[in-house]
């Protein structure tokens, strides 16, 4: 069955050709779906090494990555119906469905990888050919969003490189994930920083809510629901989680998640863009992910819980987020509006964590993490930031109710449906019943009730407001408030640029010092003349070059024929 893991790698490849036409861009749909056959028939354990690639990949699948790949081939096959069917024949959108295979390539690979080499270059593929879903339909805010992800994800992969060859002097260059050694303080510091941009810790968040706006609904459904995954499962793969206690790290952990969880949760509650309501969202629920592995890093013992209770967490958090990234692009279908009102409060519900709900299962399974410190700020931190991703789940959904104005007529592109959309409007509600009947399957009665408290507590803390915000305008049927400054994210855009430019400067002013060297040293040799502007011409000459490289194939047989001693 090892031959199932390289069909969910080539597949996408082999149909990238083919999604390129319009009258076959349906194949896109069947790119995912060996990485389901893989989930259900390949067993654990079961390895496929290819020494012929790169330096010797290897491909294979653990309990983590198992249930990794079942969430991200589930978000991948969503959003290839929608992107499939709202564009319909347009011929200009097959770079779209090409990008869209490659960052699909990528995710899958950096999830199937047994080695660093292989997650690396998945990890860099993902990265780059997202920045094309992102710019797909022009225009100057996407045009920045992309410039800005862009930025942010050549410092991420550098960041990343540099710490798998800081970890290949000590464990060389073949070893199998997760990481059996416990690496040093500079690849701890290097992976939080290529991780935490992926994942949007603050102060790294900066390109998320941009990103996440600015995309169609079915690429900020990939990038939300399955790509930002890639950290929290790198961070998996290369922290040492379970072999010895990193009290400094964890702590920084610990706060680094807790002040991201905070902030972006309070960021937003201050917006009127549901997509950028979303993005805050997925911020803090990094900053929560953060939190956790500093706890596990703290107490080793809290490995095996922990480890379970994240990966639980992030398919919640995956099949939840990109469900209301896909329903943001749904609700402007008329025949189907109720019951695309009713799903959205439903996920919303879920992402809340409010009783009955998937939320509140993954929540109850990360209770005995919080436990083991004994912290009780910790305990009131995060009974805070129940309450307000409950109020942010409100917020969500008062954005969210109104019809869409009249005056958004359809155009070409991914920013209108012409057409009751069937196939995803199907798969949506699959995806809805999915969540729905999540915490059914999985959990038991004890945490059904989960955080109800702080859900109550939400709902009496917005009512008041929503109730004053309809009797201050009766007759409007606009429901959100007045809109808000500009996103706070924006605001760092200059000082991304000018890092750029001084980059550029300083590598100007090296260029400039390295060829004032080079002048010197021609002139400190005795050079009377500038050096000849094809030095190497002599060498390109029929005559000497092939007497040279004869001479040199002669000298290397010799050398390898002589008997060793």
């Amino acid at each position: 069955m090892s031959w199932i893991l390289l069909a969910a790698m080539v597949l996408p490849l082999l149909l990238a050709p083919l999604a390129l036409h319009p009258a076959l861009r349906w194949t896109l749909v069947l790119a995912p779906l060996p990485a389901l056959v893989a989930v259900a028939l390949v067993p654990i354990g079961v390895n496929l090494d290819l020494p012929w690639l790169l330096l010797g990949v290897s491909l294979g699948l653990d309990e983590t990555s198992r249930i990794f790949l079942l969430l991200t081939a589930t978000v991948w096959i969503l959003a290839a119906v929608q992107i499939v069917e709202r564009q319909g024949a347009d011929p200009h959108a097959g770079r779209l469905r090409l990008l869209f295979l490659f960052a699909m390539v990528g995710n899958l690979w950096l999830i199937l990888a047994r080695d660093p080499i292989g997650f690396y270059v998945g990890f860099v593929i993902m990265g780059l050919a997202s920045y094309g879903l992102i710019i797909r339909l022009g225009g100057h805010r996407r045009r920045r969003a992309g410039r800005t992800y862009l930025i942010m994800t050549l410092i991420g992969e550098l960041a990343l490189f540099v710490a798998l060859l800081l970890m290949v002097q000590t464990q060389g260059v073949a070893w199998s994930l997760p990481a059996t050694a416990a690496p040093d303080a500079a690849v701890i510091a290097l992976l939080l920083l290529g991780f935490g941009i992926k994942a949007g810790l603050m102060p790294l968040h900066v390109w998320l809510p941009l990103a996440y706006t600015a995309a169609p609904a079915p690429a900020a459904a990939v990038l939300s629901g399955a790509m930002s995954k890639a950290a929290l499962l790198g961070w998996l793969r290369f922290l040492p989680l379970g072999q010895v206690a990193l009290p400094e790290w964890g702590i920084l952990f610990v706060l680094l998640g807790l002040v991201t969880l905070l902030i972006a949760l309070g960021s937003g509650l201050l917006q009127s863009d549901p997509r950028t309501l979303l993005a805050y969202s997925s911020i803090g629920k990094a900053g929560l992910f953060a939190l956790l592995l500093g706890l596990i890093l703290l107490d080793p013992t809290l490995a095996p819980v922990g480890v379970a209770a994240l990966t639980l967490y992030a398919a919640h958090h995956a099949l939840v987020k990109s469900g209301l990234f896909l329903g943001l692009g749904l609700r402007d279908v008329a025949t189907a509006r109720p019951l695309t009102r009713g799903g959205l409060i439903l996920l919303a519900l879920a992402m809340a964590g409010a009783p009955l709900t998937s939320g509140a299962l993954a929540k109850y399974r990360i209770k005995p993490l919080l436990e083991s410190p004994g912290w009780v700020w910790l305990d009131l931190a995060l009974v805070l930031a129940t309450i307000a991703t409950g109020l942010l789940m409100l917020r969500f959904v008062w954005l969210t109710w109104p019809a869409p104005r009249a005056s958004r007529a359809w155009r070409p592109g991914l920013d209108a449906i012409p057409k009751t959309p069937v196939w995803s409007l199907g798969t949506w509600f699959l995806l809805v019943g999915l969540v729905f009947f999540f915490p059914f399957a999985l959990g038991d009665f004890s945490a059904w009730s989960t955080n109800a408290g702080a859900m109550a507590l939400a709902f009496l803390i917005a009512a008041p407001v929503m109730l004053a915000v309809r009797q201050r305008a009766p007759g409007s049927r606009r429901w959100s408030s007045p809109r808000p400054p500009v996103d706070l994210s924006a605001r760092l855009e200059p000082v991304l640029a000018a890092h750029v430019w001084v980059g550029c400067a300083v590598f100007a002013r090296w260029v400039q010092a390295v060829e004032q060297v080079r002048v010197w040293l021609y002139r400190s040799a005795g050079t009377l003349q500038p050096p000849p502007p094809d030095p190497e011409r002599c060498l390109r000459d029929w005559p000497r070059a092939g007497l040279f490289w004869l001479g040199v194939t002669v000298l290397l047989l010799l050398m390898a024929w002589t008997p060793a001693r």
